[in-house]
This record gives C-alpha cells, structure tokens and sequence, in this order.
C-alpha cells in the first residue's frame, strides 16, 4: 500500500497541477491559443509512444532482474535511442502543430513538442526497482516546478507559450536529474566498462513493446473516432461513458505499476507463483471494482452529463465490465507476460484484438449505438485478454523441464527415472 501511494501521488500530482495550467494559459492568451496548444499536446502524444520506444512495457521487468551492471546497460542504451528517436520525432511533431495551427501555429508547434518530450521518461526504471518515492523526487518534482513557475509567469502577463515551454523544460530537467542519478557519471569507471550493444540490435529487441503501446493506444482511441463518424446520434453517450472509464482505468494505474516491479523479481517457479498470484488478485479486485462501477454509474455519468444524457442499463453494465476487464489485461500484458520474456504474445494479441474489435466497433454503433459500440469492444479486450492467458501458461509450461533422477547400485546398474 506504501508503494501504490507513492505511485498515486506522482501521478494525481501531475494531473492537478496540469489541470490547474489550463485557465492560466486561456487567461494569459485566450481560448483560441488554448485550442491550438489542445492540438499540439494530441499530436505531441503520439511521438511520445514512440520516443518511450516500449520501455515502459518491457524495461520494469528488465531492470527488477538486472545486476547493477545490468541495470546501467539497459538504461544507458534507453538514453541513446531515445535521444536519436527524439530528434526527428520530436522535430516532425513541431513541424506538424505549426501547419495545423494556423495563425497559433507556434503554440500548437511547442504543444506538441512538450508532449512528445514525455517519452523520455525514465519512470520504467523506478517501477522496476519499487521505487515509487525516488520516482515522485527525481522526476515528478522537476516536472511540477517546471508547470508551477509557468502557471506562476502566466499569471504575472507572460504568454501562455511561456507556459508549454515551462513544462516543456520541466520534463528536460527531469530527464537529466534522473539520468546523472542512475548512471551517476562521476563513476566514470562503471560507465566505461559499459558494453552497450548497436543502436540497431536494441531498437530490434524493444520492437515488441513498442508494437504493443502503439496498438494499444489506437485501440483506446479510434472507437469515439469511429462513433463520431457512424453513429453521430449516439456520441454523446458513448463519449461521457468512454471517459469515465478511461479515467478510472488511468486511476488504477498504480496498481499495475506496483505489479509491474514485483512479479519480476522472482525466479523460476517462484516466478510462476508470483504470476498465478498476481492475476488471482488482478481477478478479485477487477470483480469488486465492476461491480462498484455499475453500481456508482449512473450518478458519475449525470454529474459529468449535467443531467442531460441519460445512459441505458446494458451501456452502464458493459462500460463496468470493459473496466474491470481492462484491469486484469493490463496486469497480464504489462506485468506478467514482460516477466515471462513473452512481450510478442501481448504484440500479437493487441495486433488481433484491434483486427477483430474496431470493425465491431463500427458495426455494433450502427446497429445498437453506444451499446453496440461498447460491445464491440468488450469482445475484442476479453480476446486479447484469453490470448495473453493461454501465452502466459504455454511460456509457463515450456519453462518446467522434467528432472532426471539417476541412481547407481553395483549390482543392477544404472537406473534412470
């Protein structure tokens, strides 16, 4: 519980101060330039997913097995990628916020490059490690002071750029304190003894990863899409629910951090507990969560509708249902299955997930609006999920080898069981 607090205060942290900069920047330059930064941070997070390169699947599991030495290898190797993905990614998503922006085309442009710069995280180290307090000091603070001095400056008359470009050194400043602490270059004879393999040869062995939050991010985010364009009728509803249970599943977040650095620690068949563990629990507490959502729904989605939408009983069912599932998923594929060495199952499963759940997606808003959406995506999470469980015990079973037992007597021989 100590931990899960301290992955919940870095993250409600983030999220306050984040919200508080909102009318600070509409204040200091209106809410068209507020649009346009809007904009920007949307394009920004797709480079995000590609500058973090899926280190924040598979690097927690890395690093909570990993030597010391280990350790260092794998995230100097992160800091190197990083910095070579960052520069055209992060260059490509300014360029695109300045062609769309328009007349604020630099907001949007600086928007997206503060968002892109999030991949740089170096979060996955701290996960690996159960270190939620070392997390919130060497990167949170930096992130916090970097948006409160913006918000502060803001408020005093500057432009809301001088805002994004606050958060934007925030996240830089946080990168760099986070990395002098881990690879700590006074020791300069630890960081020469590195080996690091080719840049080529590790983008190759995080490309599971990287495929699984690409995947996983369209499918969280292409179904109001498809909504909006099939069924406009029936957005509003779908569009309140999905929110609601993206935020819950985004305040569950800790819970699955906590998960993502204690299950690798441990080792061969103790691994296999850890793992049978974690998802009986992931199971239970998705359990009590559904049915706590279904029960509170319908009060959460007035209030956020302001009385105005008014979802039906099988809507509200089906959004608690995806939300308890999408728990125990995240425990499987974030957890479990980069514990296993097995992140090409969650690769495959969100590739098939997404191939049979968006076309439901479409197909059941038409037939049954936000219902039929939902259903659609139901299938497709509860396929990704039984795919991800039968990956888990086929890595599980092939990992137990059979003993062989030999016992010699003068007599008879050897005797092998």
């Amino acid at each position: 519980m100590s931990k899960i607090t301290g992955y919940a205060i870095s993250m409600v942290v983030l999220a306050v101060v984040s919200l508080v900069a909102i009318p600070s920047m509409v204040t200091a330059s209106g809410a068209s330039a507020w649009g346009m930064i809007a904009a920007g941070q949307s394009i920004g997070g797709v480079a995000a997913v590609v500058i973090a390169y899926g280190w924040g699947m598979s690097g927690p599991a890395v690093i909570a097995r990993a030597d010391e030495a280990g350790r260092l290898k794998e995230y100097a190797e992160s800091v190197v990628c990083k910095i070579l993905i960052c520069l055209p990614f992060g260059a490509a998503a300014f360029a695109i916020g300045w062609a769309i922006g328009g007349d604020y085309g630099i907001f949007a442009a600086c928007g997206a490059l503060s968002t892109a710069s999030v991949g740089l995280t170096a979060n996955w180290w701290f996960v690996g490690l159960s270190q939620p307090y070392r997390l919130l000091s060497f990167e949170t603070v930096p992130r916090v002071a970097g948006t409160v001095v913006g918000i502060v400056l803001m408020e005093s008359g500057a432009s809301a750029l001088v805002g994004v470009l606050c958060q934007l050194a925030g996240m830089l400043a946080a990168f760099v304190v986070c990395t002098l602490w881990i690879l700590r270059p006074w020791h300069l004879r630890a960081l020469r003894a590195i080996q690091r393999r080719p840049v080529r040869q590790v983008l190759g062995a995080q490309r599971n990863g990287l495929a699984t939050t690409v995947m996983s991010s369209l499918y969280a985010s292409t179904p109001i899409v498809l909504v909006s364009l099939i069924a406009p009728g029936a957005q509003p509803v779908y569009a309140v629910v999905e929110k609601v249970q993206r935020q819950v599943i985004v305040g569950l977040g800790p819970f699955v951090t906590v998960m993502q650095g204690w299950i690798p620690r441990a080792a061969g068949t103790a691994l296999f507990g850890r793992v049978k563990r974690g998802m009986v629990v992931a199971i239970i507490g998705a359990v009590l969560l559904g049915a706590l959502m279904f029960f509170a729904a319908q009060e959460l989605v007035a209030w956020l509708g302001g009385g105005l939408i008014h979802p039906t009983v099988l809507t509200l069912l089906l959004m608690s249902v995806i939300t308890a599932v999408s728990l125990v998923e995240s425990v499987a594929s974030k957890a479990c299955l980069p514990a296993l060495d097995r992140l090409d199952v969650a690769a495959k499963a969100t590739a098939i997930s997404a191939l049979v759940g968006l076309p439901l997606v479409a197909i059941g808003a038409v037939l049954a609006g936000a219902s039929g959406a939902l259903s659609g995506i139901l299938t497709g999470l509860l396929l990704r999920l039984l795919l991800e469980i039968w990956g888990m015990r086929r890595a599980m079973s092939e990992s137990k080898s059979p003993t062989l037992s030999v016992s010699i007597d003068p007599e008879v021989g050897v005797d092998g069981v």
